[in-house]
């Protein structure tokens, strides 16, 4: 273990103790409020390019199982913990989170006063941040926090999509085939779009996509979740809008409901520190109930944006800030949700009504044709 120093561009720093990872490496430091899944959170694409400050103060006690892993690698910049606890102890586990960590070479960094570092981001807002065991000079460390490229000059997307095309069996009772459009999507939600799906086509993002795609013979389009900024995602409109002229049902979720909203022309606005974490309650405005979500998002469609919207109108609000948590086309078959209904990790609460809406839209669809 290494002493290492960690530093915000707003000049905060302190120094903890490196459990896993060396060198030095720049990313977006967030925080998560989620109480287990950590191993979940870390292998999630859509923390490309972040670190992530975990707000509960043990982690690593119940240790690794990829089984639970939601992409193949660590995606998270490194991690920022209170206490580290190398003695795991579950059943299931295959390893220490140390040995995952050092396996992909990403920063663990524990005996950090996290509460601290946490009041810190949300008074000033997610912000660039450095990890060193080898710049120890906090002035340094600054200056180079400073120079390095914030993350909406990035395009993380690019490093975690697959390139190639995979179609995966789903439920063999259902006639329905679903494209997904992969931005870095999560193996839950590819789990719970089988439930109720016969085919899904696994399609990576590209920006020529709608040259590649014969949506003739699709039933319906979804949208996945991805790191990053959604502005950046060029020629993503025109397929959107094309597919919707067809009256192709369409699902986004988070990344995917921003671009929806993109390609309406809805404004897409940064949030000051995002909602990362398994706690966040919405309200559905269509059954008027509370469900309890989780959220893995820095961007959010702006509120005033949909009201001036002759398309679209909001189904759901987040009751921590009243930013919108989903929206439905007022004529089109189009549903998004900006939380991650499949629950991974978190409260399954809306897990079967998004799900099975964007399901009954297809098959609704498909009835029309027959």
């Amino acid at each position: 273990m290494k002493r290492a120093l960690l530093v915000l561009e707003n000049g905060y720093h302190e120094q903890g103790i490196a459990f896993s990872g060396e060198g030095t490496v720049f990313s977006e430091f967030i925080f998560n409020t989620s109480m287990v899944g950590y191993e979940k959170i870390i292998t999630d694409p859509s923390y490309r390019e972040q670190t992530i400050v975990f707000t509960y103060p043990l982690i690593g006690n119940y240790g690794i199982n990829e089984k639970f892993f939601e992409s193949k690698t660590v995606h998270a910049s490194g991690i920022i913990i209170r206490e580290y606890n190398d003695f795991y102890s579950h059943y299931t586990a295959k390893k220490s989170l140390k040995e995952l960590l050092n396996k992909n070479g990403v920063f663990g960094v524990s005996e950090v006063d996290t509460r601290e570092l946490t009041i810190n981001i949300r008074k000033y807002g997610s912000i660039k941040g450095g990890i060193s065991t080898e710049i120890l000079d906090k002035d340094s460390l600054l200056r180079m926090v400073k120079e390095s490229p914030p993350i909406e000059e990035k395009n993380p997307v690019e490093k975690v999509v697959d390139k190639k095309t995979v179609k995966i069996k789903g439920n063999t009772r259902s006639k329905e085939k679903l494209l997904i459009l992969n931005f870095g999507i999560k193996k839950s939600i590819i789990e719970n779009l089988k439930k109720f799906f016969g085919e899904l086509i696994l399609f990576p993002y590209r920006e020529n996509l709608y040259e590649e795609l014969d949506l003739e013979r699709i039933d319906g389009i979804f949208l996945s979740n991805g790191p990053g900024d959604p502005r950046r995602i060029k020629n993503i409109e025109n397929f959107i809008r094309v597919a919707s002229s067809k009256k192709i049902p369409i699902l986004g979720i988070c990344f995917g409901h921003q671009l929806v909203g993109k390609a309406f022309g809805l404004e897409i606005v940064k949030l000051p520190f995002g909602h990362h974490g398994g706690n966040h309650p919405v309200k559905n405005l269509i059954d008027n109930k509370v469900y309890i979500t989780a959220q893995n998002h820095n961007y959010a469609i702006s509120l005033s944006s949909i009201k001036k919207s002759e398309s679209f109108e909001v189904s759901w609000i987040n009751l921590f800030d009243n930013t919108v948590e989903g929206m439905i086309h007022r004529e089109l078959p189009i549903y998004t949700v900006q939380f991650h209904p499949e629950a991974s990790p978190g409260p399954n609460d809306a897990k079967e009504l998004v799900f099975e809406t964007m399901y009954n839209l297809v098959k609704e669809k498909n009835a029309q044709k027959r």
